[in-house]
C-alpha cells in the first residue's frame, strides 16, 4: 500500500526568520542531531523539496525546529 501525502517544504524560510542564510550553517546543526547528510545532501534539502525522507531524518525533524526557533 503506497500512501501519498501532500506536503509544503519551507526549511528555507525557516532558516531565514533565523538568521541562517547558508546551508553550511545547517550542516553542523544536523551533526549535533545525530543527522550525519553531505554538503550536497543538505543543499538539496533546503532547495528543494525531498522525494524521501529518512526515517531518522524525519524523527528528528521536531527537534531541529526548536533548535531553529530558539
Amino acid at each position: 500500500m503506497t500512501v501519498e501525502l501532500d506536503t509544503g517544504w519551507n526549511l528555507r524560510r525557516v532558516m531565514a526568520s533565523r538568521g541562517i542564510f547558508q546551508t553550511s550553517k545547517l550542516k553542523p546543526l544536523l551533526e549535533e542531531r545525530g543527522i550525519d547528510l553531505s554538503r550536497e545532501q543538505v543543499y538539496r534539502l533546503v532547495t528543494q523539496p525531498p522525494q524521501r525522507v529518512r526515517l531518522d531524518v524525519l524523527a528528528r525533524n521536531e527537534e531541529l525546529q526548536e533548535k531553529l526557533m530558539s
